[in-house]
C-alpha cells in the first residue's frame, strides 16, 4: 500500500511557495478589481509590471548582480510553520486595500509591486518566526 502521508508530506512541500503567492496575488488583484472595476489591457499589463518590476528590484538588491548565475542552497529542512504562509499571503492583500485607490493606471502598477514585494519580506519573516520557535520549542525540551 502507498504511503499517503509521505506522498501528502511531498506535495504540501512541493506546493508551499505557490500556494502563498497565488494567494497574495489573487487577493490583491481581486481587492483591486472591486476597487477601480474590470481592468483593460493597459491595466491588467500595470499590473503584471508591477509585480515584475517588485520581484526584479527584490532579485537586484538580493543577488547584487543582473547578469550572473544565481546559484542558491537548496534547503532540505523547510520549517512547517514556515508553509502556511499567514504574513506573505495576506500581508500584500491587507495592502492591497490602500493601493488600489491609488490613481488609475499607478493603482495597478503599484499594487502589483506590493504584492511580489510583501509576499516575499512576509516570508522571510515567516522563515525568520519559524526558526525562533524552533529554537523556542528546542529549549522547552531541554527543560522537560
Amino acid at each position: 500500500m502507498p504511503d499517503r502521508k509521505n506522498f501528502l508530506k511531498e506535495t504540501l512541500t512541493q506546493e508551499s511557495r505557490a500556494y502563498g503567492f497565488t494567494i497574495a496575488f489573487w487577493g490583491s488583484g481581486a481587492l483591486l478589481i472591486n476597487h477601480a472595476g474590470t481592468p483593460s489591457l493597459t491595466q491588467a499589463l500595470m499590473y503584471g509590471l508591477g509585480a515584475v518590476t517588485g520581484f526584479g528590484l527584490l532579485t537586484l538588491y538580493t543577488y547584487r548582480a543582473a547578469f550572473r548565475s544565481a546559484r542558491t542552497q537548496e534547503r532540505s529542512n523547510l520549517m512547517v510553520l514556515s508553509m502556511i504562509h499567514y504574513l506573505g499571503a495576506l500581508i500584500p492583500i491587507a495592502a492591497a486595500s490602500y493601493t488600489a485607490k491609488i490613481a488609475d493606471p499607478l493603482n495597478f502598477f503599484v499594487t502589483g509591486i506590493s504584492a511580489s514585494v510583501l509576499y516575499n519580506l512576509g516570508m522571510l519573516i515567516e522563515e525568520i518566526l519559524s526558526e525562533r520557535g524552533q529554537a523556542l520549542e528546542e529549549k522547552l525540551y531541554e527543560i522537560l
